[in-house]
């Protein structure tokens, strides 16, 4: 028996997300203050950035690592290290291991951007992990996004 997903892609510009290309997704709840959340808001047409905001906690202790507000450190406790390289960025700790890497490739009709991260809840839950070319997200409500993503962040 064959496996059926609905994908919801966007003309424009979408993430790759469980193997599925996807317009945008969030994991958590961006509007609390505190606890964990990733957020690949959807792109607009005319823009090419992805979006990428989001609140990563220590795998060990769960305190803040930092924050992000569309690809921009808000809060760094932890000194982590924001790199540029073709395509995105990459999250370092001080070490220089990679916490978070964000890549779009630009095809004829649109961008596709790959996300690699390994990240946890604030109850030490895997919430994000690397699937090949895409990430795998566990989230009991359904990520995909339909419109840009409406909060206070």
């Amino acid at each position: 028996m064959i496996k059926y997903r609905e994908s919801k892609i966007s003309a424009h510009h979408n993430y790759l997300v469980n193997e599925m290309p996807t317009p945008g997704f969030v994991v958590g709840t961006p509007d609390k203050r505190e606890g964990f959340y990733f957020l690949g808001d959807r792109v607009l047409p005319g823009e090419s950035t992805p979006r990428i905001s989001c609140r990563l906690l220590t795998k060990d202790s769960m305190d803040l690592l930092l924050e992000l507000h569309w690809n921009r450190i808000q809060s760094n406790p932890q000194a982590c290290v924001h790199l540029s390289i073709p395509g995105g960025f990459q999250i370092t700790y001080p070490s220089g291991d990679i916490i978070l890497e964000v890549r779009t490739q630009v095809f004829a009709n649109g961008f596709l951007t790959r996300i690699k991260a390994k990240l946890y809840d604030e109850a030490g839950v895997l919430r994000i992990e690397p699937l090949g070319d895409s990430i795998r997200v566990y989230d009991a409500e359904e990520p995909i996004l339909d419109s840009p993503y409406s909060t206070t962040l």
